[in-house]
């Protein structure tokens, strides 16, 4: 039997029965910089680099706008729940192969043991097992590189960067967004908040000064898991009180999306009509986010939680620096 202390010996042995990535097979055309242009650096992103280079596919860049790497992504940034909200062992960017899966990299840091007692995945630890992905593939990222416009042309698209703040224009055959809430037109800032200044407001895809909420009363509109999540880390942060509104009169419950979490639904979801997607997604959205049990117990834990069911906002007014609201 062999022994050995390389925490990844079991990752290089699976690269090495596996072979030498294989070669670029898409032929070159004058005038395009890229063949595939990854917008988002974090997990997904890394992922689709990995799985086109496994398929032969060549001249991929990865772009981010964040600065750096620790600035990347949502899970040491935006991310505010203790643990990810999906089963551990559902499949991820190992695709296929289980020694670069979390499992993998997380037995051989702490042991089988650890990765049993666990129910879900730390979220700080998934953050470190993204950063082991992207560097022990060798997955590199364009930080600082912020897609700005996208001009299609007859067979390509024009893209229009900031690089380190200086515009520049690449072209690319195709473009995958791997990043997030930006790629999904943004956050929705409910209208009922137009009229107040951004000072007093923020979403919970921004980055927020919780020490800055120290003191003060909170109100949390929502009661999805991030809702949830911003509001256990403002009473953490010493929030005088925290009061977290719901229009439904009752927490979501029923986990639509968890309803399809097997391999079946994950590996067709894609050759569903168009109809029946859009459908889902609608049913998704009228029953609801369902936050998490340990999101939940985090704010009960205080007693400066309130939790406000049928409480619409109609309107919201400024105040010197402060909010008030009509419900």
């Amino acid at each position: 039997m062999t022994t050995t202390t390389d925490l990844d010996f079991a990752a290089r042995e699976a690269l090495r029965l596996l072979g030498p990535d294989p070669e670029n097979w898409v032929s070159d055309r004058s005038g395009i910089d890229h063949n595939v242009t990854i917008v988002g650096g974090s997990g997904s992103g890394s992922t689709f680099a990995f799985a086109l280079r496994r398929a032969g596919i060549g001249r991929v860049t990865v772009i981010d706008e964040a600065l750096d790497e620790a600035h990347a992504g949502v899970w040491l940034t935006r991310a505010r729940m203790k643990k990810l909200r999906t089963p551990k062992n559902l499949p991820g960017p190992e695709l296929g192969i289980p020694a670069l899966s979390f499992q993998a990299w997380y037995e051989a840091r702490h042991g089988v043991e650890a990765y049993a007692a666990i129910d879900r995945i730390p979220r700080v630890a998934w953050a470190e097992y993204l950063r082991w992905y992207r560097h022990f593939l060798g997955i590199p990222v364009r930080y600082q590189t912020k897609l700005v416009r996208i001009e299609p042309d007859a067979n390509f698209f024009r893209l229009h960067l900031e690089v380190n703040g200086v515009a520049q224009v690449e072209t690319t055959r195709k473009i995958i967004f791997a990043n997030g809430v930006a790629g999904t037109g943004g956050p929705n800032i409910p209208p009922v908040l137009a009229s107040l200044p951004r000072t007093l407001y923020a979403h919970t895809a921004d980055k927020i000064d919780f020490n800055n909420l120290r003191g003060k009363t909170v109100a949390v509109l929502g009661a999805a898991a991030s809702a949830f999540d911003a509001a256990g880390v403002a009473l953490e942060s010493g929030a005088k009180a925290v009061h977290l509104f719901a229009r439904r009169p009752a927490i979501a419950s029923l986990p639509v999306n968890r309803l399809r979490g097997y391999p079946g639904a994950y590996y067709n979801y894609p050759q569903l009509p168009d109809a029946a997607r859009w459908f889902q997604a609608w049913r998704f959205n009228q029953v609801g986010s369902t936050p998490p049990p340990d999101a939940i117990e985090r704010v009960i834990a205080f007693s400066n939680f309130h939790l406000h069911l049928s409480a619409p906002w109609k309107s919201a007014h400024n105040q010197g620096d402060i909010a008030s609201s009509l419900r």
